[in-house]
């Protein structure tokens, strides 16, 4: 006579039987069912990742917080002597380009009366007045702060970008005429297209040995050389002009503006050294002028002079970002959290978090498998640990839930109603969080005293479930969900106070469109739990 199967193990039919279960997975997947899921998180990612690539690329808003990028601090000095009489000085003012962004200007007037004509389709210009400039040596101060986007390129203002025209051949004197037309029929042989033209015409006009070259150059001084270069081109009708800036690359004072050579190809300006020949321009090349090496005018002044001087200096990304957000306001408005109260700011920098605390407790829940009380629980746990630091919020957390439950099940033998009893719970986590304060404030605990940051309320709901779960399915089950419920908020805390994710948020806020794709992805999970693969590994290892 057989012996009966043993009750507390399953049979071996049984064991087969569940196995099977586990080994099912759907052969297809209902494209019916994903197919709208999957167009909602398509455009939720790309709604969330082209606003955050927008105002990284236009506003410069840095991925990480402690990012610092390079300004300049350009100065110009109109240095001259008064007559004694009215005087008036007027100085052209740089303009922007799509690759330069004049941040913070700023002038030194001195008694001086000033005004700033900012037209973007005219010159800009400043002008300084005075009804009776001192017989003395004095100085006027234009300042600017300018960022230069990062490339090899110049790129030219509106002013810059006009198309030129043929220019007319100038008439020359012998023998001046000659030397220039035997130099462009020289370059014109050694070369393929304008620029090269242009280049290998330099590097004519500046070899020593050519005789030509040498009957060229005693025609102009050094500093009128860039546009008798220019005038030479006009001869082959090649469309060139001189302009005026400063190279960026080191620090200097006193230094006047730097002639370069640009010629036109047809489709736009290119740069040529007018001593070396080479295409190109100097490093990060800022034009201040398209005109004149001096750039002002000036009356009732003498011995007036225009250096300039140039730092270098690193400043917060943020801080730039920042302002560049403040001039593009009419395109980027509303779409920063800079522009409400700071208050308000504060406010929603620690709102932003919470989504990505409930992410931690969805992937917690539906793809590691821990139980906790509640959805929300968790983070609200988290957001008391930013206060109360982990360590004397776990305890905290402990010592509440501890005393609260052993109270709990005290009442039950009262037999109460249940709104009755929730309001006597929550009366009596009042009296145990104000119990703790009073005791930590004289035991000198400062850290004991930010415990009012606990949620009161769902504190007491959890107690409340607690005790149903200790009657229902017995002390372990509570363990294990309160263990679960610690686990996963001190997760959440971790989550939610990271420096690099609270810079996203609080700068990135379409981030959250991101953030809300993911929650639906978690929630068409419909696999398996890590705990429950470990919970039935050995029955899936006695069957192999």
């Amino acid at each position: 006579m057989s012996n009966p199967p043993d009750k507390g193990k399953p049979s071996g039919g049984d064991s087969r039987r569940l196995l099977d279960k586990l080994k099912v997975v759907p052969e297809t997947v209902s494209f019916t069912r994903l197919s709208p899921l999957m167009i909602l998180v398509s455009i939720l990612l790309f709604a969330g990742a082209s606003l955050t690539l927008l105002k990284h690329k236009q506003l410069f808003i840095p991925f990480t917080p402690d990012s610092s990028n390079e300004l300049w601090l350009v100065e110009a000095e109109l240095r001259f002597e008064g007559k004694n009489r009215p005087a008036k000085i007027s100085l052209a003012l740089p303009q922007e380009t799509p690759n330069i962004s004049l941040l913070e200007e700023s002038y030194i007037s001195r008694a001086y009366g000033l005004s700033v004509l900012d037209d973007a389709s005219t010159q800009r210009l400043a002008t300084w007045t005075r009804r009776r400039a001192p017989d003395q040596m004095q100085s006027l101060y234009y300042r600017v702060d300018l960022h230069r986007t990062p490339s090899e390129e110049v790129v030219h203002s509106r002013t810059g970008l006009k198309v030129p025209s043929f220019p007319a051949i100038p008439g020359y004197k012998e023998p001046l005429a000659s030397a220039i037309s035997t130099t462009l029929e020289q370059a014109r042989e050694q070369s393929a297209d304008i620029v090269s033209f242009a280049s290998q015409l330099v590097k004519t006009l500046n070899d020593p040995r050519n005789a030509n070259a040498r009957v060229i150059r005693n025609s102009a001084s050094d500093k009128d050389w860039p546009k008798r270069v220019v005038e030479i081109l006009a001869g082959a009708r090649i469309p060139a002009r001189v302009i005026y800036g400063l190279p960026l690359q080191n620090d200097f004072t006193g230094k006047p503006l730097q002639a370069w050579i640009e010629v036109h190809n047809g489709r736009q300006w290119q740069g040529i050294n007018s001593r070396s020949g080479e295409p190109g321009y100097p490093g990060n090349f800022f034009i201040w002028s398209y005109e004149t090496s001096t750039p002002y005018e000036a009356f009732g002044t003498r011995d007036i002079a225009l250096n300039f001087s140039a730092s270098k200096r690193s400043v917060s990304q943020i801080d730039l970002a920042n302002y560049l957000q403040r001039k593009n306001d009419d395109v980027f408005k509303g779409l920063s959290l800079d522009e409400l109260p700071v208050k308000t700011q504060h406010v929603y920098s620690l709102l932003l978090m919470l989504p990505i605390g409930a992410i931690v407790v969805a992937f917690m829940r539906v793809v590691i498998g821990v139980p906790t009380f509640g959805t929300f629980m968790p983070i609200l746990i988290a957001l008391a640990f930013r206060e109360t630091q982990i360590v004397w919020g776990i305890i905290m957390f402990l010592i509440i839930v501890g005393i609260g439950l052993l109270l709990r099940i005290a009442l039950a033998n009262l037999r109460l109603l249940l709104v009755p009893r929730l309001a006597a719970m929550l009366t009596i986590v009042v009296l145990i969080m104000l119990s703790l304060t009073l005791f930590s404030s004289r035991m000198g605990l400062e850290q004991g005293l930010s415990i009012g940051l606990f949620p009161m309320v769902i504190m007491t709901l959890t107690i409340e479930r607690m005790s149903i779960v200790w009657e229902e399915s017995g002390a372990r089950e509570t363990l294990k969900e309160t263990a679960g419920t610690l686990v996963v908020g001190i997760l959440g805390f971790f989550a939610m106070n990271n420096a690099q994710l609270m810079h996203l948020m609080h700068y990135f806020p379409e981030l959250a469109f991101v953030v809300l794709a993911v929650c639906l992805l978690l929630g068409a999970y419909n696999g398996y739990r890590l705990s429950e693969l470990l919970r039935f590994r050995d029955l899936a290892r006695s069957q192999a």
